[in-house]
């Protein structure tokens, strides 16, 4: 890194490594709000987070499980803004240059979240039923043979250091891929979209594989009887449709508070409309291959995670999820216009993040939850932990140019057309 962008000091390394070049940003790209775009929803994500707090000295299972479906959810859409990166670098793609520094914000939610994800360990005892040690008594009522086969893999200290693997690889990728852009917004050095590339080159295998497993750990050993060696290609199809319709839905904010003129056109929503889509259908198809492979193989122990699913009143979110996460956003998604007006496109998006975090509810909560329904501890943990990530994006947003100025492809992402 050149001296013309410093490191951050470690008291602020969490939120931004780099210090601000804001200075050095045109003014048709710089920021021009003031500390509450950042402070307000960082304010809502603590309010919220101490009232679930409060929620956890009266039932700290339900708080648990909460927790965890909130924390993957925010997880999960910073590494769909990772795969965005990729997918962008990879192919040279000159239309999404202007909205590119909102996912190059996001995925620094990392090492955030590793430390927002330290309640976790202390709920491992309640969140993972493969940690109670007397399962592998043998001679003993609680005996379990199955999880006692899977005890090699499946352990506490072992688990632990994979999540610490999969957080050190993202964030590697992350800082990298983060600081290259930044670096050229001041130093317009020529050979960094030829170093992203690389980046994205070896961190594509290596976030795909660690994405996989880390689905593996974090949520489907909720439940360790069962296994689907698709969940991991669920997990991230659902992620990154979230990290699609957040960029869509941080692009329409500061538009509103008069950023980004003429520089976020109708022509990147349609293509932002036609990702969001495209993840829509592509969703659908992974969810359905699963449920159609498990229900024609007919294993006990696969089958039982559907049967859950569908009785006890959780056939209703079932019915829910199939409607709102696909059917319906499908058909009312698939004219032209929907995707070129961006609020009916601001509509979508926001419906999907909701959706995005149904379906993980959909996936844990029936661990803990025999009936189906909801805990209020459910929505404060989710919106407290995603309005501390959106919070943290925008304070790194405002301390940079909102646009990569220096991007050889800039010009033709600011003249991009639709065909």
């Amino acid at each position: 890194m050149k001296d013309s962008v410093q490191r951050s000091s470690l008291l602020t390394w969490l939120a931004d490594p780099l210090q601000a070049t804001r200075d050095t940003a045109k003014r048709a790209f710089q920021s021009t709000t003031d500390r509450r775009v950042w402070l307000a929803p960082l304010g809502i994500g603590v309010a919220l987070l101490v009232l679930s707090a409060i929620g956890f000295a009266a039932d700290p299972e339900q708080f648990y499980f909460s927790y965890l479906i909130g924390w993957s959810f925010s997880l999960s859409i910073a590494i769909g803004g990772l795969f965005f990166l990729f997918f962008q670098h990879l192919t040279r793609a000159e239309w999404s240059v202007v909205v590119r520094r909102i996912p190059e914000a996001l995925v620094w939610a990392f090492p955030a979240l590793f430390v927002l994800g330290i309640p976790i360990l202390f709920g491992m005892h309640d969140l993972y039923h493969w940690t109670h040690e007397e399962l592998y008594v043998e001679g003993t009522p609680e005996y379990d043979a199955i999880l006692a086969g899977k005890r090699a893999y499946l352990n506490t200290p072992f688990w632990i250091g994979r999540v610490v693997f999969y957080f050190a690889a993202w964030t590697l990728i992350a800082y990298k891929l983060y600081t290259l852009s930044v670096r050229q917004d001041v130093d317009p050095d020529t050979d960094i979209p030829a170093q992203q590339r690389t980046v994205s080159a070896w961190g594509l295998p290596l976030a795909a594989v660690t994405t996989a497993f880390a689905s593996y750990d974090l949520l489907m050993s909720t439940y360790p009887h069962w296994f689907s060696t698709i969940f991991g290609i669920y997990f991230f199809s659902g992620g990154f449709l979230g990290a699609v319709c957040l960029i869509s839905v941080l692009s329409m904010s500061m538009q509103r508070g008069g950023m980004l003129k003429n520089v976020v056109t109708k022509e990147h929503y349609h293509d932002l409309g036609k990702f969001t889509f495209g993840f829509v259908v592509f969703w659908a198809y992974i969810a359905f291959s699963q449920y159609m492979l498990i229900w024609y193989g007919g294993i006990p122990e696969e089958t039982v995670w559907y049967k859950y699913r569908m009785e006890y009143g959780w056939g209703y979110h079932s019915a829910a999820l199939l409607l709102g996460h696909f059917i319906i956003p499908f058909i009312l998604m698939l004219p032209r216009f929907v995707k070129r007006s961006r609020p009916i496109l601001a509509f979508w998006s926001v419906w999907l993040l909701g959706m995005h975090w149904f379906d993980l509810h959909w996936v844990v909560a029936p661990v803990l939850n025999e009936q189906g329904g909801f805990h209020w501890l459910d929505f404060a943990c989710w919106l407290g932990l995603f309005s501390l990530i959106v919070g943290l994006v925008m304070y790194r947003l405002s301390r940079h140019a909102l646009v990569p100025q220096n991007d050889p492809r800039l010009a033709q992402s600011l003249r991009f057309e639709n065909a």
